[in-house]
Parts: C-alpha cells; sequence; structure tokens
C-alpha cells in the first residue's frame, strides 16, 4: 500500500493550489501541508517553488511526480493482479439445479458482477456436510435438510413428475401407483434430493421402493434419459430436466391419479458462518 503522502503530493502538483487539493483529498489544508513537509524532510528537498499564488513543482519535485506516478500505476497493476488469485465464493449445487436451473443466474452474474465463483455438484446430502464441514460457503439444494442450522431462502419452485419414453404402454392413461411398480425404475444414488422425494412419497401412501419391479441407480441425467428413451423404465424428475425431451417428442409426462409433487429450491447457507455478509451479498445479486 502506497503512502498517503505520496497521493496528497501528486494531488498538490496536479490542482497546483494546496487548498483545492485539501478539498478534494477531504483534508484540511493544515494537514495537506503538514504532509508536503514530512516528504521535503524525508528526501531533504524542497518539492514545491511557491510565489504568492503560484505553486510549481522544483526540479526535485519533477523527479518525484515522475516516480510516484510510476508506483501508482505499479500499485493498480498488483491490485489487478492480485484478484486473479481472490478466493471464489465457493457454491454447491444439486445435480438437477446444477444443469438445468442455475446457469441462466449465473451467465447474468458473471456479466454483470466482477467476483471470482467455484461450483461444486453433488448430491443433496453431499452437499450439505460439505457446508458444516466449511468446505463451501453457500448452495443451491432440493431435498431436506436443517432448517434450524442453515439460512435459507426459496429461489424456484419446480413440479416433480413421473417420466417415461415417448408411446410407453402407459402414456396417456390415469393410473394407479402400482401400474408404476410393474416396471423398472430408475433413480439417483442414495443422499440424492430427487430418490428422498420420492421415497418420502412412497411413504406417504403406505408403500416402499420394495413394491419396484426392478430398480437402477444411475446418477447422470444424461445416461438416464437415454435409458428413458430405450426403455420401458420409468423414473421421478424435476419437469425441467426433462423439459427439452418432452417438447422433442422423446418422453412423456405420465399421469398418477392423486399424485401432485411441487418442491421449492433453496438457496442455503450456515447461519454461523463468519461469511455472512459476502454470501447475502452474491445471492442478492444473483437474484437482482
Amino acid at each position: 500500500m502506497l503512502d498517503q503522502k505520496l497521493f496528497t503530493f501528486l494531488k498538490v502538483a496536479q490542482l497546483k493550489n494546496y487548498t483545492k487539493a485539501a478539498k478534494e483529498l477531504h483534508l484540511t489544508q493544515p494537514a495537506v501541508t503538514q504532509q508536503i513537509k514530512k516528504l521535503e524532510d524525508h528526501y531533504g528537498c524542497q518539492l514545491f517553488d511557491i510565489k504568492g499564488k503560484s505553486v510549481n513543482l522544483t526540479p526535485q519535485g519533477e523527479a518525484l511526480y515522475h516516480y510516484a506516478k510510476f508506483q501508482v500505476a505499479n500499485e493498480n497493476q498488483l491490485i489487478d493482479q492480485l484478484k486473479k488469485y481472490e478466493t471464489p465464493i465457493k457454491i454447491g449445487a444439486t445435480l438437477s439445479i446444477a444443469d438445468y436451473y442455475l446457469p441462466p443466474y449465473l451467465s447474468k452474474y458473471i456479466k454483470n458482477y466482477d467476483e471470482l465463483i467455484s461450483v461444486t455438484v453433488q448430491n443433496t446430502q453431499t452437499i450439505i456436510d460439505m457446508l458444516l464441514n466449511n468446505e463451501l460457503y453457500c448452495a443451491f439444494i432440493e431435498g431436506i435438510f436443517d432448517k434450524s442450522i442453515f439460512q435459507y431462502y426459496q429461489f424456484n419452485q419446480t413440479k416433480f413428475l413421473p417420466v417415461a419414453r415417448k408411446g410407453h404402454p402407459l402414456e396417456g392413461l390415469n393410473l394407479e401407483l402400482s401400474d408404476i411398480h410393474k416396471y423398472p425404475l430408475i433413480l439417483r444414488e442414495k443422499g440424492s434430493g430427487t430418490r428422498e422425494i420420492y421415497e418420502n412419497f412412497l411413504y406417504q401412501n403406505n408403500d416402499t421402493l420394495a413394491s419396484a419391479n426392478k430398480i437402477y441407480e444411475i446418477n447422470s441425467f444424461g445416461i438416464l434419459k437415454n435409458l428413458l428413451g430405450n426403455s420401458d423404465a420409468i423414473s421421478f424428475m424435476y419437469e425441467e430436466v426433462a423439459r427439452e425431451e418432452v417438447e422433442n417428442g422423446e418422453l412423456c409426462f405420465l399421469s398418477i391419479n392423486h399424485y401432485s409433487i411441487e418442491r421449492p429450491l433453496y438457496f442455503i447457507y450456515p447461519k454461523n458462518s463468519l461469511l455472512k455478509n459476502r454470501i447475502e451479498r452474491f445471492y442478492q445479486r444473483l437474484m437482482n
């Protein structure tokens, strides 16, 4: 950090007036005079030639002026360089959110704000563990979390729907849950928010995963949707995850009687976080 006296010296040299320099620097004129005097004592020479209201640099002052300008340029260059190594804000996101909901928000954020970000994609349980271990600052998740230890905001709301290939034997029918069990089921891995939602739905209907004909665990939506399109398997996912394939006529949403699940998507961070102000500022900017 450059000595404030050099900035004061530069301002006086540029304005050729102690009073105007003091006003721009929000200092008193005696304070400006004192800073210049300390510089002259340090370098052992007179920096300004003052005659009446005329304030001009001496030859020694000219030399210091060029030196100080060079140092300010170096300082600004250093600050720009250090910003490249600034610790990014470490964000977690579940797979559904990271791939299908978050990109538009982050694209606008990166365009409008000069702040480094780092995004880690994991299932809900892993993300929560990383938040509690201070490996992440904040996260976008679905699923269940302890609201007593996390500050949270709902940033989206989405439907959670049964999905199958276009032309599936169950397409267009009013189904019972038992009809779904006759076909292979594709789910995300244990710990994922979407799997937890489906298991809770089964529990509320006095049912379990044991009723399924067969269960495949796939943690990639790309592979999962490809398998759906080439088999009679069924899966459950957020509406946005399958939207493109449904619109293209590759997949379809099934209709189960008395089935209606809408889920909030949350932005969360630990309530005791020392980075609360930075996290709050990030979220407000992201949503605006």
